[in-house]
C-alpha cells in the first residue's frame, strides 16, 4: 500500500500517555516526532510506506512518514498487543486488547514511546 491518504487512515488520531497518579494526557500523532522539529501540521507529514508483521501474540504496523518540514524521516511503530486480559462481561467475548505506540527514526533507532491507543 503506497497511497498516502490509505496510510494515514491506519493511524489512530491520538496516543494517551500515563501522568503516574494523575490520569493520562491526550497527544496528537499529527506531528513531526523528530528532535528539533515542530512541526504539527499534518499536511506537511507524507506516510509513503507501511510495513505488517503479525504473530499469535501481537501485531506491529510500521508506518513510515516523511516531515517536509524537516525532511527528515520518522516511523510510528504501532504495535497492538492481542491479549492483555480476559473480557470481565462475557466469556465468549474476544480478551482484550491494548496498542503502543514508538518513534522510531529512519534507522530504526528507537526514539521512544510515545503512548497507549
Amino acid at each position: 500500500m503506497t497511497d498516502p491518504e490509505e496510510i494515514r487512515k491506519e493511524i489512530p488520531s491520538y496516543a494517551f500517555i500515563a501522568l503516574a497518579r494523575r490520569g493520562m494526557e491526550k497527544i496528537s500523532l499529527d506531528q513531526c516526532f523528530l528532535k528539533n522539529c515542530n512541526n504539527e501540521n499534518p499536511d506537511l507529514l507524507e506516510p509513503f510506506k507501511k510495513e505488517e508483521y503479525e504473530d499469535e501474540k501481537r501485531q506491529t504496523k510500521e508506518i513510515y512518514i516523511k516531515c517536509k518540514v524537516c525532511n527528515g524521516v520518522f516511523i510510528l511503530k504501532l504495535v497492538t498487543l492481542k491479549r492483555v486480559a480476559k473480557s470481565t462481561k462475557e466469556e465468549s467475548e474476544d480478551p482484550l486488547a491494548m496498542g503502543m505506540v514508538y518513534a522510531l527514526d529512519e534507522k530504526k533507532k528507537n526514539l521512544g514511546h510515545i503512548g497507549y491507543f
